[in-house]
């Protein structure tokens, strides 16, 4: 029986979903329940789970478009969070009702991850059965992007601070000038995603790039300590204790190509060493060569996939 996720068993849903996702993508009830339920993008009418005699069956988790939170984003696209099932029928048979549902929203476009308060970026690499399953479905791959890691137990900022750039942690009395930077520069996801951040665990989230009084980059910074991890923390339990993550990182359009990127990611670096991080992460990006000059490495890849709801998949 398929039923909604307002009398969902969360503990029950992580033991299926751990089951069901190799180990590196666990997650835990905390971080299940503030991407999903708590989400403002949560879609209710579109996510369900079926059980039978007590058991979970399926699962799928969807997210409305983000167009009602920023700019940039198209309303007529949905996201499929996460999915899982212990027997592909059962997939098939979710997937199927879902796309249904949203054609009839007049919803054009389901895109797998990739949502507000992701889990996922694409589908995972190194989970190939889900891939396969995705495509057989009508899922289309469109590209890759990767997770990065590495220890900052021995990092180093060998990147000098080009003249005038000043870096440091923001403070209470810098909030405005971080909004203004970001409404100027990244006014989309980045901005809402930043400033939604510092409401929730302080300032001290960000290090950035001053100029005077102005900032003209920035740096997002996570451990242990903050309340909701979200990009590439949401892989606290496969990183280990003392935990660390960076990003989204951008410096204004006038400074790219000058060195200040590397400098403002040195110092955030440092910083999160300061704080006890260990084991980092920089999720979401395909900027190798630029990570890799501090030491970061290819920890996963994840396939852009998305489905066209224009007309009937035939399987």
């Amino acid at each position: 029986m398929k039923h909604s996720f307002r009398t969902v068993d969360l503990d029950r849903l992580v033991e299926f979903w751990n089951q069901f996702y190799p180990s590196r993508y666990r997650i835990d009830v905390d971080l299940l329940r503030t991407h999903t339920v708590d989400s403002p993008t949560f879609d209710w009418g579109a996510s369900c789970v079926e059980e039978a005699d007590g058991e979970i069956l399926a699962f799928v988790l969807v997210k409305k478009s983000p167009a009602s939170l920023y700019a940039g984003s198209d309303r007529d696209v949905a996201h499929l969070s996460a999915i899982g099932y212990c027997d592909a029928n059962y997939g098939v048979d979710m997937l199927s009702d879902l796309k249904q549902l949203l054609r009839n929203r007049g919803c054009n476009r389901l895109t797998f991850g990739q949502d507000s308060l992701h889990f996922f970026p694409g589908c995972p690499e190194d989970f190939p059965q889900l891939t396969s399953f995705l495509m057989v479905e009508g899922f289309g791959d469109g590209g890759v992007a990767c997770d990065l890691e590495r220890d900052l137990g021995d990092y180093e900022n060998t990147f000098k601070d080009p003249d005038g750039d000043e870096f440091r942690v923001v403070e209470a009395k810098d909030v405005r000038a971080l909004e203004a930077f970001l409404t100027r520069e990244f006014p989309g996801r980045w901005r809402y995603d930043v400033m939604s951040k510092v409401k929730i665990d302080g300032p001290g989230c960000v290090v950035a790039l001053f100029h005077g009084d102005q900032i003209d980059g920035f740096a997002l910074i996570q451990g242990e300590t903050n309340k909701v991890p979200v990009g590439g923390a949401v892989w606290r339990n496969d990183l280990g204790e003392h935990w660390g993550s960076l990003g989204p990182i951008g410096v204004s359009k006038a400074l790219r190509g000058k060195g200040s990127g590397h400098a403002l990611l040195g110092n955030a670096l440092a910083e999160l060493r300061k704080r006890g991080a260990r084991q980092s992460i920089i999720d979401w990006t395909g900027l190798l060569d630029f990570y890799g000059r501090h030491g970061f490495v290819v920890t996963r890849r994840y396939h852009y996939m998305a489905l066209s709801l224009s007309e009937p998949t035939q399987n």
